[in-house]
């Protein structure tokens, strides 16, 4: 049982190789935003030019100090922009005045508070939010979310980290043995899954904010959450020596097998109203499936590619990572590819390398992932509407994560 649980994380935990770098030319020219300050320290500047890189709607120029964020707008000193950013920081206060250039309207004047400085990413991307939302674009909400994800950081120690979207804030939460596959408990993000590697392995569930955990269950073999839906969770267990999904309900405890192929079931996703997608080798080979939780019945979702490893789905799209060679004793590639489950449509959206663990964001228009190379990992961004990646990276492998 321990044999297949560590086949599985091996399995889904490979070396990578080269680096995406997708370009789009765009015609339409980005609305700019000239930003003047007063006390704003250097990081939280770069920050700021990081998010507009990221949300892709706009672009920034970080101009001169000011002595006052509501004094005179004198309209000539800004040609050839669009919206005039003042921004004030003092005493774990970030105030900012955002005014329209062309419509001479005031459009925010917020302050926006952080309990201490190492959390300055977070204000940042709310400010980021903010102004996005004022110009009338999509909305960037993932990028106020928190990410959580686990570090190799020796044989038998594996920790569990928060951090933001760019990782740039990073906090250790969990450490101490082998504690993996985190997972988000609530939308709120106070609270996370994961598990941990006792007499057998074991999951947990824990408050980031007060430090306390709770055990949920433990189970010879295999033990992963891969999806959470209010009362209940979707669990990957290996009880009778062979991988299958289950349901967990929360707040009984019952626990329900929902896959019982002879072979390998993992890896399931909550999908439509009452089905699910997982990952299964039915028909010799990992692919991915959908069950009818009513009608119990079994089909593959996609029909293009072979030896998909992991999946995400947003609406009728479909993100796989497909190892597309199969080396014995060479570096394999693992590409993602983005499928639409009613048509022909596949975009492959990577080229080269070992690119793992995709994630939508909930307006399916981003999508997360970990790029593995050598002995380290990359955090991947892929604005989809925008054709653009974005790589922020890690001094360590990571196993997996959660946003």
């Amino acid at each position: 049982m321990k044999k297949i649980f560590i086949v599985f994380i091996l399995f889904l935990i490979n070396l990578s190789a080269k680096e995406l770098e997708i370009t789009k030319y765009i015609t339409n020219e980005k609305p700019k935003i000239i930003v003047e300050y007063q006390n704003l320290p250097i990081k939280l500047q770069k920050m700021l030019k990081i998010d507009a890189k990221i949300v892709a709607h706009y672009e920034i120029k970080i101009d001169k100090k000011i002595e006052n964020l509501k004094g005179a707008i004198k309209l000539s000193n800004y040609k050839g922009f669009n919206y005039l950013l003042r921004l004030n920081y003092k005493n774990k206060h970030l105030t900012a005045f955002f005014y329209d250039l062309i419509s001479h309207k005031s459009l925010l004047y917020k302050r926006y508070k952080i309990p201490n400085f190492n959390v300055y990413p977070f204000m940042i991307h709310s400010l980021s939010f903010d102004l996005n939302e004022q110009m009338g674009f999509d909305s960037v909400e993932w990028l106020k979310r928190k990410i959580v994800y686990s570090i190799y950081l020796g044989a038998k120690e594996t920790d569990i980290f928060l951090a933001d979207i760019t990782l740039t804030y990073r906090k250790k939460i969990v450490s101490g043995g082998i504690n993996i596959f985190p997972k988000w408990a609530n939308k709120e993000q106070t609270e996370i899954y994961y598990t941990k590697f006792l007499k057998e392995p074991t999951l947990f569930r824990y408050n980031i904010y007060t430090g306390k955990k709770k055990r949920v269950l433990s189970s010879p073999g295999m033990l992963i959450v891969s999806d959470v839906k209010k009362d209940k969770l979707l669990l990957t267990l290996a009880i009778n020596d062979q991988p299958d999904i289950y349901e967990f309900y929360i707040n009984s405890r019952k626990l329900k097998r929902v896959t019982k192929f002879s072979g390998i079931d993992v890896n399931g996703h909550f999908y439509d109203n009452n089905k699910i997608v997982f990952i299964s080798d039915r028909l010799g080979y990992p692919n991915v499936y959908q069950k009818d939780l009513e009608t119990g019945m079994v089909s593959k979702l996609i029909h293009h590619g072979k030896n998909h490893i992991s999946v995400s789905t947003n609406g009728d799209n479909v993100v796989v990572s497909s190892r597309e060679t199969d080396k014995a004793f060479e570096r394999n590639t693992f590409n993602l590819l983005l499928v639409n489950k009613n048509s022909d449509f596949v975009k492959r959206l990577t080229f080269g390398g070992k690119n793992m663990q995709p994630v939508f964001s909930n307006d399916g228009d981003t999508i997360i992932f970990i790029k593995e190379f050598k002995f380290n990992s990359k955090f991947g961004i892929i604005r989809l509407a925008e054709n653009r990646v974005f790589y922020f990276k890690l001094n360590r492998k990571m196993q997996s994560f959660d946003y």
